[in-house]
């Protein structure tokens, strides 16, 4: 564990960067900021550059999601025609795609067909995706599993999207949703179909979901 004047020295560092942040994390440490050092200016503008729009993640980008992970949670049973839909919706953009599941090795799909997992749920935390997708088709297997579940806890905690297709609505209740309750971020269709990817693909276009900010701080993962 780092020594205290270096934590404190690190804050006293963030001042100089942003004073709603460097408060932030030194609540978190349990250091106190004197009224000084809550006063203290931005810094000085670098060759007339105050911001760049590129190095922040909340500004909004152009859009470009070419790169991006997409994590797909499947369990034996799963839609085929929904995973097609949505693996092809992601290629089509640039978007990578892995399917994960409880075990390694495969699914097999509602039409016999078997699809190869890439990883686990707990092999592959949600930490290394930008967002996920739950397809339809047998979800009671996946809400029995407590990896399946902290998956997507774990990645609306971390204000990423979430698309639940079809059944997968079902996983509303995991976020203290309604059946009929909307929320910005979490795409959710009778299936894949249509505009689910589309709307999608919309939202991942912003990041994240900002909106979820103060719900994610009573998110248990």
């Amino acid at each position: 564990m780092a020594r205290a004047y270096i934590r404190e020295r690190v804050v006293d560092h963030l001042l100089n960067i942003d004073v709603s942040l460097a408060q932030g994390v030194a609540d978190n440490l349990g250091i106190g900021l004197s009224d000084e050092k809550l006063q203290t200016a931005p810094a000085k503008e670098v060759n007339g550059l105050s911001k760049d729009p590129s190095l922040s993640l909340y500004a909004v980008n152009s859009g470009q999601i070419k790169g991006r992970q997409v994590a797909l949670l499947l369990s034996d049973g799963v839609k085929s025609a929904d995973v097609l839909v949505i693996l092809q919706g992601l290629r089509a953009q640039g978007v990578h795609a892995k399917l994960l599941a409880a075990h390694m090795g495969q699914v097999r799909a509602d039409d016999g067909s078997v699809l190869p997992v890439d990883a686990t749920f707990s092999g592959l935390p949600s930490l290394t995706f930008d967002a996920v997708i739950v397809p339809d088709g047998n979800i009671d297997a996946l809400l029995l599993s407590g990896d399946a579940r902290y998956f997507l806890l774990e990645a609306y905690k971390h204000l990423k999207v979430i698309g639940l297709s079809g059944d997968a609505r079902r996983f509303k209740a995991q976020f203290g949703l309604e059946d009929d309750e909307a929320e910005e971020g979490l795409i959710e269709d009778s299936k894949a179909e249509g505009t689910f990817m589309d709307d999608f693909l919309a939202a991942m276009a912003l990041h994240r979901v900002w909106s979820r900010s103060q719900k994610a701080l009573s998110v248990p993962a």
